[in-house]
């Protein structure tokens, strides 16, 4: 699994993530792909934390479902 970097959209209320990932050695473009990020959607799922609204988008209720992820997916 690549490592994911998460970013957090500004001023937008749920509370949202994107997952990036940067270019891996030797110049190839390490994207994500749905296998990248199936992982993190079935822990949400599971742990009924936070919810999938896009391809590389997690949307959270509040603060303490952002930290749980982030302590997980960090």
């Amino acid at each position: 699994m690549k490592k994911i970097y998460w970013h957090r959209k500004e001023n937008i209320k749920p509370i949202r993530l994107v997952a990036q990932t940067w270019p891996v050695f030797d110049s190839v473009i390490g994207g994500l792909r749905d296998t990248d990020l199936d992982p993190v959607q079935n822990w949400c799922v599971e742990n009924r934390c936070g919810v999938r609204v896009s391809f590389d988008q997690f949307e959270f209720r509040n603060e303490d479902q952002l930290a749980f992820f982030l302590l997980k997916w960090s």
